[in-house]
Order: C-alpha cells, then structure tokens, then sequence
C-alpha cells in the first residue's frame, strides 16, 4: 500500500491520504494497524439491530489489545479503522453527530481505552462522500485487558458478540477472539510498567563568577582607551614638527601611503564616537571575554536504571541575574589579544594602501575559532540551557557539554539551577535542583587582563 507508515496521520489532510491509499491498496493490504469496511450502517431501521456499532466496538477493543513493542514501528501504534472505503469501491457512509456516535459505541467498549472517530471527505465513485476514520490510540505497558462491556445482539443467529468477550487484532489483518495464549501475552502486559526514568546530575567542575562593573571602573577604562587612541595624532604632530625643521634637500615619498585627510579636530570628534561605541558594546566584550576566560561548568550525567537510554537531554533554568555563554577560544592578532566585539581602535596619520599587504608574504590575521558543541541558551530574564541530548548506557555516566556561567555582582556563596531531563525512549521525566558554586567576584578590567596573549 502507497502510504508512508513511519508517522501517524492526524490532520483532514493525512487521513485523506490514508482514505487513497485504501482506495488503491490490494484486498490483502490490511494489517494489524489498519481495518477497513467497504458500508456500515450504524442506524439500520430495524433498531435492534446493532451489528455496525459492535463492528466498531470489536475492532476498537483488537486494536486496544495489541503488545506496544509490536505496534510501535508503524504509524507510531496508532490503529486505525475506515469505513465507506476499501480497495474495491468508495461509495461512503452516512454522517452522524460525532457526539450520537460516540454515544452509540462507547457503553460497548468502556471509558479507558482512548479512540477518536472523524469524518473524512474524498471523491467517491459518484461524487464528494463521507469516510468515518476512528483512531485509536497506541497500547501501553500496564494497560488492561480490554473487553466488550455490554452485549451486542445480532438479527443473524450466532452473531451476538456477548459481553466481556476479548478480541485481539492479528498481523494478518484480522480481529479474532483472543485465545489462551494472547491472554497470556495481554495479562504480561498488565503488569510490565514502564520502568522509571532515574538519573542523577552532579557537577563535575567549574562554578559561576560574579563581574562587576562599577561606574568609576567604566570611566577609568574609557580614559586609558582615549589616551591610547589620541596617541597616534600626538605622535603624527611630533613627526610633522620635525619633519618642518628637517632641510634635507630631498624626502623620500612612500608610494604605499596614503595621507590622512581629517583635521586633528575632526579625528578627537571620531575618538568621541569610538568611546560611545566601547560603552555601548562592552556587555557584549565581557560575555566574549569571560566565554573565552573562564573555566567552564561541567555536568555529569548518570543513568541509574537498568534501562539504556536515547537520546536523553537535561535543561537547565538558573533564575535570576546570570547568563550562560558557550566556551569559546580567545581570539589574536599577531601578539596581542583581541575582543571581537569591541571596534577597532581608531588612529591618526597616514596609512599604509591595502595593495601592500595584498603583496606582503607570512601576514598575519584573526585566528578563526573551532565551533564548539551545540547547545542552546536563553538568556532573556535568566539563564534557560537545552544541552545536547547524549545516550546513555545502563549504570554509566557521560559528561555534559561544557558552559560558562557570569552572574550578577550579589550572588552570594552559591546560586540554584533547577533541571529537567527526559528521554525518548522512557516515559515522564526527573527533575531536581543544585546548587552551583560562585567564585570571588571580580571586576571587568581584571577579566580583560587576564586574556592570554600567544608569544
């Protein structure tokens, strides 16, 4: 049957498709997820007649009673029954209410197991018809065993399906009477539960550093950085000077320089726009500096269960003033350490022409950084990491991807972050809460010295 079976159809638009596929199938496509019933009449005249609803409720009840490892690798265990469709004609069936129906089905097959029925319309054989579609949820470890909960009367002798009769759906595409051993197999399924997900998380190394970054500290650095940059024309206007006192009959022009075109109160104006741009951007320099600087937090994650399991993924949320940043690789140009995200310093006087390093062998520029692991982290009013899902072996541990933790000057000893994690493989999840140690505080300019330049 031409129908992709790794997902279930849940809107109009994929059960349409499901109601083609049928359409098109072979007379020996049904199968242990799908059913379906060329006419069925759930309101015949004689109404003592209840043979179409207890149709519904036998079927029902066999999907219901399937063995979850059975199920689970087509259409995510969902069962499904069509009727007013099969692969010899499309002729439809009458629509009711969806309340009236589940009314008429739901004293047959009780209230614990989880089905759903929906109308579907497709092109028939004479026109736009109606497809009725009941789904029925995938089985579980530790559910019952499901049983018709009320007789179901037949006009035809021997057709009564009588009540707690137990019907179990076959891979050959039939729904039976269960027999001793599939009541075996339903009763181990009754009490096999879902093991637990138990895991422990533990820090492993690394804490969370206070950085301050007092008003008189901004200013003092703004200072240097304006001292630093008003150097260059101080520099520029001694050369001039000296070069006027110069008599030499002849001076040596560089064919690689370019003259400097702004006038010195030109350049003070463009060293006052820089230092804004420092202010502005120093946040972003400080969470660059310590990503690069700092140790980072490393977790340890430990499966406690006899259970392997996939694709397990702890998330974190630290309240409160922090922010999480990925480890990263401070960066260099030549011998000096350079923060990315701060502007370039400016500087006055002529400048050498782009063509000459174009030509200059062995030039040096920004060492490019490896990306690290894949995490992603919110920062927006506190500090949300999904850290990378990992699998997890019965009894082993595996240690998390690495993150670097910047808090508020008034964290105190320690802060705590509460945690979450959930496997895709294992029901529910486990949470908890640890507590994260705080290093001494320290100021911004003491993070900035401390970035490592290469030698």
């Amino acid at each position: 049957m031409n129908f992709d079976v790794r997902m279930a159809p849940r809107n109009h638009a994929e059960l349409k498709k499901l109601v083609e596929a049928v359409r098109s199938a072979s007379m020996a496509d049904e199968t242990f997820w799908l059913e379906w019933k060329s006419d069925l009449d759930l309101n015949p005249e004689e109404k003592s007649d209840k043979s179409g609803r207890a149709h519904i409720a036998r079927a029902i009840i066999g999907f219901a009673n399937r063995i979850p490892d059975r199920v689970s690798g087509f259409v995510e265990g969902y069962g499904f029954l069509l009727a007013g469709v099969s692969p010899e004609d499309m002729n439809g069936v009458e629509q009711h209410d969806i309340t009236e129906l589940v009314r008429w089905i739901q004293p047959y097959v009780g209230d614990v197991i989880r089905w759903q029925p929906t109308y579907v319309e497709a092109e028939g054989e004479n026109g736009i018809v109606s497809i009725l579609v009941i789904t029925v949820d995938p089985p579980r470890w530790g559910d019952p065993i499901h049983c018709m909960r009320k007789q179901a009367p037949s006009p035809q002798p021997g057709k009564s399906i009588p009540e707690a009769a137990i019907f179990v759906r076959r891979t050959n595409g039939t729904t039976d009477r269960a027999t001793a051993a599939d009541i075996d197999a339903l009763g181990e399924r009754l009490t096999r539960r879902t093991p637990s997900l138990n895991l422990n998380l533990k820090i492993l190394s690394g804490a969370a550093t206070p950085v301050t970054c007092p008003e008189d500290e901004v200013s003092s650095w703004l200072g240097i950085l304006e001292k630093e940059a008003l150097e260059s024309l101080r520099e520029h206007q001694q050369r001039t000077k000296r070069s006027l006192m110069f008599k030499a009959s002849a001076i040596y022009v560089d064919p690689f320089e370019i003259p400097e075109e702004r006038s010195p109160e030109q350049y003070k104006e463009d060293v006052k726009d820089y230092l804004a741009e420092c202010r502005a951007k120093l946040p972003e320099a400080i969470n660059e500096t310590a990503a690069a600087i700092l140790e980072p937090v490393v977790l340890r994650l430990t499966n406690l269960t006899d259970t392997p399991l996939l694709s397990v993924q702890v998330v974190l949320h630290i309240p409160g003033d922090v922010r999480a940043l990925e480890p990263e690789e401070a960066l260099h140009v030549e011998n000096e350490a350079f923060l990315q995200a701060l502007p370039s310093q400016p500087r006055y006087g002529p400048t050498r022409s782009p063509l000459l390093g174009a030509l200059s062998q062995g030039y040096a520029g920004i060492r490019h950084v490896q990306a690290g692991p894949s995490i992603e982290i919110d920062n927006s009013g506190s500090a949300l990491i999904h850290l990378s899902p990992v699998d997890l072996r019965p009894g082993r541990y595996v240690d998390l991807d690495p993150f670097v933790l910047v808090t508020g000057a008034d964290s105190g000893e320690s802060i705590t972050a509460e945690w979450t994690a959930t496997s895709i493989n294992m029901d529910g999840s486990v949470t908890g809460q640890m507590p994260i140690p705080c290093r001494d505080r320290q100021s911004f300019l003491r993070l900035f010295a401390a970035i490592p330049s290469s030698d």
